[in-house]
């Protein structure tokens, strides 16, 4: 009986020091694994970085004697050695990180060749007159049309190849769409246009196309990791080209404008979709601010002659800051403030200096502010739209009185009869109006 309990006894411990050392073993297994995951990813962003870096240092640096059509041919080779190294990564080593992150980044230099092409084109077409940077490397003149074509033929397939390689991998549930969509953004980045009248309607059409699909592709959960993440970059990518590239040509206030608002958009609005860091959030908001301003002033420095006064140019930033408190993250009731208090100084200014239809204009933001503040539950823009209001029409007591003196007895009676039609009224709903003024004075306790 001893012998039998003793065996059991040695058996069970035997098993169980069999399941520690098991059980250090996968935890030495899961900690190397994780420690050479974090190697690798590394490494890959460390290979990426020097990538892009390399790239763009040869187009800032690279030899300026170079002809355009070499500068087009070495920038396809090095698109056509990152699809190899996707291939390499996906049937060599059957490992589709590092085949993401080549084809991604051939994806990413394709509208570099597509603008290429697109200054070829352009610069064959004007000739001469063509507006060309100040960059040698972006010049593309004088290179023969056949060459021109067949660049043209071939960017055509490697886009279609390359960017159907990639976004098969990055989120092939939506291969349709982002196809579409980078169609359609490397169309409008090959248009041989670069005046400073049409570009800047191309970057708004553009701009609101990529974003409608952006909306779209959002409503897959999936569209936000980084895969999805990346694959909405590659899109908006020719709309950032086109953008860039506008800026080293001549220029015009509606280009400014729309860059604006672009700005604008992508720091109020957008800016969430991307990150949830509160410092990134509260930095863009900054930033967004200063650029809606700064496209009032655009405006105003293009249409003088419209503003006259103060009042009309400082009247609208009022206006703008009220807009965008209703959409920031940080210092809304900062927003409304600010603004309430420029609107009742610049509408008061107004009607002190007899500016025409100040009055009507006080009243008008002074009901706007009311509505505002009743709406966003803010003290000062509810308070402060009284006052405005309740100035503009004492601004008209001076009609009042002039009617008074040229027919006193007719103002008298009116004014009588105005006086015991209000006490009937206090009189006969005392009890109510006494419960809502209780309540309205409650309830703007609690408003900010």
């Amino acid at each position: 009986m001893y012998v039998n309990e003793t065996l059991k006894f040695d058996n069970q411990s035997t098993v169980q020091v069999d399941e520690d050392q098991a059980t250090n073993n996968s935890k030495n297994t899961n900690s190397s694994k994780s420690l050479t995951g974090k190697i690798t990813t590394y490494l890959r962003w460390i290979g990426s970085i020097l990538i892009i870096l390399s790239a763009v240092s040869f187009m800032l640096q690279g030899n300026q004697e170079i002809l355009p059509a070499y500068r087009y041919w070495i920038g396809l080779g090095l698109t056509l050695l990152l699809c190899g190294g996707g291939l390499v990564c996906a049937y060599l080593f059957n490992e589709t990180k590092g085949a993401r992150i080549f084809f991604g980044l051939g994806t990413a230099f394709l509208p570099v060749q597509v603008t290429q092409v697109s200054a070829m084109i352009y610069g064959y077409w004007h000739g001469q007159q063509a507006l060309q940077p100040g960059y040698n490397w972006l010049q593309f003149m004088d290179v023969s049309p056949t060459v021109i074509a067949l660049d043209f033929a071939i960017t055509g397939l490697l886009l279609f190849l390359v960017s159907y390689a990639s976004y098969s991998i990055l989120a092939r549930k939506h291969l349709k769409t982002l196809l579409w969509a980078s169609v359609v953004g490397n169309i409008m980045l090959m248009l041989p246009i670069r005046d400073a009248s049409l570009t800047p309607f191309i970057i708004a059409g553009l701009f609101m196309f990529v974003r409608q699909t952006e909306h779209h592709l959002l409503n897959d959960r999936s569209m936000r990791l980084k895969e999805g993440l990346a694959a909405r970059a590659l899109v908006s990518l020719p709309l950032w080209i086109i953008t860039g590239r506008s800026l080293l040509h001549p220029s015009s206030w509606l280009l400014a404008l729309v860059v604006s608002s672009i700005v604008v958009v992508y720091t109020i609005y957008d800016i969430k979709r991307y990150t949830k860091s509160t410092s990134i959030i509260y930095l863009c908001q900054w930033i967004g601010t200063l650029a809606a301003i700064s496209g009032w002033l655009i405006i105003l420095s293009e249409f003088t002659g419209l503003f006259g006064n103060q009042y009309s140019i400082f009247l609208p930033i009022a206006m703008i800051l009220f807009a965008l408190s209703t959409q920031v993250d940080y210092h809304a009731r900062l927003y409304r403030i600010i603004s309430s208090i420029m609107t009742l100084f610049l509408t008061y200014g107004a009607m002190v200096d007899q500016q025409t239809m100040a009055p009507v204009l006080t009243i008008a933001a002074g009901i706007l502010l009311s509505l505002a503040g009743i709406r966003n539950r803010g003290k000062t823009p509810l308070i402060i739209g009284n006052i405005c209001v309740a100035g503009g029409f004492l601004f008209y007591w001076e009609y009042a009185v002039n009617l008074y003196a040229n027919a006193p007895w007719i103002s008298s009676i009116a004014l009588g009869l105005a006086v015991i039609l209000l006490a009937s009224y206090i009189e006969n709903k005392e009890n109510k109006l006494m419960a809502k003024s209780r309540n309205y004075f409650n309830e703007i306790k609690n408003w900010d």
